[in-house]
Formats: C-alpha cells, sequence, structure tokens
C-alpha cells in the first residue's frame, strides 16, 4: 500500500502532536507480514516501509509487533516496537495515503 507515514515517537517518547503534524512524511510502499523476527526469535507482526527495493537501506526500521491501535478519516496509526543501534523502543506510525 502506498502511503506517507510520520513516526509519532523519538527513542520511545512522545512527540508532539503539533511537531507531528508538521514534520515531512517519509513516502513508500507499507508491507505488514506475519514472520519470525530474528530479533525477538519468535513469531512476530512486522511492518516495513519501503521506497524502493527491498536490498535498499530503508528510511524507517521495521515495526515489530505491529498492532492497528487507531483508524479513522485521516489514515490510521500502527503501534509496535522498533530496534534502534540494538536497544528496542516504542514506536507510532502515523499512517494515510498519497496523493
Amino acid at each position: 500500500m502506498h502511503i506517507l507515514a510520520t513516526p509519532m515517537r523519538q527513542q520511545g517518547r512522545a512527540i508532539p502532536k503539533r511537531d507531528v503534524e508538521a514534520a515531512p512524511p517519509v513516502r513508500g510502499d507499507l508491507l505488514v507480514t506475519q514472520e519470525k523476527s530474528e530479533t525477538f526469535g519468535r513469531y512476530s507482526t512486522v511492518a516495513r516501509f519501503q521506497t524502493s527495493g527491498a536490498a535498499e537501506q530503508q528510511p524507517l526500521p521495521p515495526l515489530h509487533d505491529a498492532d492497528l491501535s487507531w483508524m479513522g478519516t485521516n489514515g490510521f496509526v500502527l503501534t509496535g516496537i522498533e530496534v534502534v543501534g540494538g536497544v528496542t523502543y516504542a514506536q507510532s506510525w502515523w499512517c494515510r495515503l498519497r496523493p
């Protein structure tokens, strides 16, 4: 699904709503799959956000244990866990359709 996505947390801490709304979104293709997570050693719903081929570096770290936490007229929010530099953090992505 081609969407715009904006992270809603930085190192697990919520970013103020006005800052999230003002931030430039990442454009790309959202993929959500059920797979064995190498990070956690178990099956997990993993969301990946790609701008091009899978071999290239992606703009956002994968979101493990991804869950739809909100959906409405202005899009939806996926919430889960991201791993940055070997540290796990809570993360949410505000996702909406690309114009």
